[in-house]
């Protein structure tokens, strides 16, 4: 029986699952879904293993997240973004993106607990010819907003959510880790794991040329390249388990956590 591991539709997550994709392994393939709908794939056993936003690692008490991959940053980003026609600091309204957890809750966590002003919020998938009332801004994650940061469209500000986060806690933040439900894949898993991320760093260059070949977003190949070589995390370390033991008490006042901790070990 085919193996789906669950994954995002975005260019951050190719040296990852680099393998997955090409189809190397004849039992398991990749599933694409945005951040939202992973969680429900991994709880109805749609896949066996997601790359589930730590959102929903810490929404869920039964989900468990594997120790060695994530995808993070340490500081700038370029795809987990805020556009607004004004300053951040006079912001009235943000849409947030349908398609994220953790960059709404993010962008939430940094303007009540670091702008401090209230805001009203409301829901929005973005587009990239969207236009904004007066003092609005929205929260935009992936690819989009790696388009919005190369070509810098007139009339919007931009600012990059974790490099906000970063310059207020000098930790990571950790925008997703590999998890599972309940059962713990076997050995083999993690070894096609390793083999196909050892493969997938090695392969950028061939990741982004097929990405910019067959890709509808105008994105520079020169911030392609510095946002996989440079922007994006894949190990995690004990500073982002730090980084998002902060983030889970900053926002535990908008959010319900069914876990005290990241995979409950404390």
């Amino acid at each position: 029986m085919m193996k789906k591991l669950g994954s995002v539709p975005f260019l951050n997550s190719k040296p990852l699952t680099y393998l997955f994709d090409k189809g190397d392994y004849s039992n398991y393939q990749t599933k694409y879904m945005f951040p939202s709908a992973l969680l429900d794939s991994l709880i109805s056993g749609e896949t066996f293993l997601s790359l589930l936003s730590i959102v929903d690692h810490l929404s869920d008490s039964q989900t468990v997240s594997l120790d060695n991959y994530c995808i993070s940053s340490v500081g700038k980003v370029d795809s987990v973004i805020l556009v607004a026609n004004c300053d951040i600091m006079n912001l009235e309204r943000v849409f947030l993106d349908s398609r994220s957890k953790s960059a709404n809750i993010l962008y939430k966590v940094i303007q009540e607990n670091f702008i401090n002003k209230e805001i009203q919020y409301s829901s929005l998938t973005p587009d990239s010819t969207s236009s904004y009332p007066q003092n609005t801004g929205q929260v935009i994650i992936g690819d989009l907003a790696l388009e919005l940061t190369s070509q810098r469209p007139s009339g919007l500000k931009i600012y990059d959510l974790s490099e906000i986060w970063y310059k207020e806690t000098l930790l990571p933040f950790t925008f997703a880790t590999f998890n599972y439900y309940v059962e713990k894949p076997n050995s083999k898993v993690i070894d096609l794991l390793d083999e196909s991320y050892s493969e997938g760093a090695d392969s950028v260059d061939d990741i982004i040329k097929d990405f910019l070949t067959n890709s509808n977003f105008r994105i520079e190949r020169n911030l392609a390249e510095t946002y996989l070589k440079e922007r994006i995390v894949y190990k995690l370390s004990k500073k982002h388990i730090e980084g998002i033991e902060l983030f889970r008490k900053l926002s535990e006042k908008f959010a319900k956590w069914k876990k005290r901790s990241f995979n409950n070990n404390l």
